[in-house]
């Protein structure tokens, strides 16, 4: 005899698509060649962001703490997302953000990014934004530390799409200083 069904509603699922819906969103827009297109999707893509953090701050602060254990595993098997009043805020503050840069974005890199490659500079935007959300509401602090490699990655493509080949040689170094860093903060997890 098997237990009760799980609970599929959308709201018990807000915590799990605050970082898979840009992650989607950047798989989809790195397929789309016409970068105003591209744009124009991964807007919709931010501008949901911050509806789905109000939802998940609501939450938060009218019920307590929500814990989701990603994948149906609990934790410490599983990944934990946890969003309390703090990580919510911070959510929120990070996707408006995110979406007031993606409202203004093809204005500024018109003249830094490549017209064939600003598709890609999209979709990394939404990856970084994913890394950057999975921080704010990672349950411990491995996934912090992975949510912040996805994060640099992105970053680190990002830079590099400049017209000038001194992006690479930026890019470079940010890679060696990230890594440094991440080093670091492994280490600090271990201890």
């Amino acid at each position: 005899m098997s237990g009760p069904a799980p609970d599929l509603s959308l709201m018990d699922q807000l915590p799990a698509l605050q970082v898979v819906v840009p992650l989607l969103g950047a798989v989809v827009v790195s397929s789309i060649r016409n970068p105003g297109v591209a744009w124009l999707l991964s807007l919709i893509v931010t501008w949901c962001m911050p509806v789905i953090a109000i939802l998940l701050l609501h939450e938060a602060v009218a019920v307590g703490p929500i814990s989701y254990g990603m994948g149906g595993w609990a934790p410490p098997y599983g990944i934990e997302i946890r969003v309390d009043a703090v990580s919510g805020f911070l959510l929120l503050l990070v996707s408006i953000m995110a979406a007031l840069v993606m409202t203004y974005a093809p204005r500024s890199i018109a003249s830094e990014i490549p017209r064939k490659a600003r598709g890609w500079y999209y979709a990394m935007f939404l990856v970084c934004l994913t890394g950057l959300l999975g921080m704010a509401i990672s349950g411990d602090a491995f996934n912090i530390f992975v949510f912040t490699e996805i994060s640099s990655l992105a970053m680190y493509a990002m830079i590099a799409m400049g017209r000038d080949r001194r992006a690479l040689v930026a890019a470079f170094q940010y890679l060696i200083l990230g890594t440094i860093g991440a080093t670091f903060y492994v280490i600090g997890v271990g201890l």
